[in-house]
């Protein structure tokens, strides 16, 4: 998702050691942890929701097209 390298990574690790200082550091790195891996949980959720709305449209057009053939046929079987 994010394309990080070491130094850029080093940069920020350091700006956070500065402006938080070290007796912060690890409470203020924990609150952001758990703040991403809601999100990440979020996003799998709606993804999830998204596919099931998908797969439902999928599956609804399939009958929709299945029930069309069925009453052509059934006129061409009545001429």
């Amino acid at each position: 998702m994010f394309d990080f390298g070491y130094s850029e990574l080093l940069i920020v690790a350091v700006v956070l050691l500065v402006t938080v200082g070290p007796k912060e550091l690890p409470s203020l790195l924990k609150v952001i942890f758990d703040f991403v891996s809601k999100i990440k949980i979020y996003a799998a959720e709606l993804r999830t929701g998204v596919q099931s709305i998908a797969n439902d449209l999928e599956i609804e057009k399939i009958s929709k097209n299945k029930n069309k053939s069925i009453n052509k046929n059934k006129t061409t079987e009545d001429d």
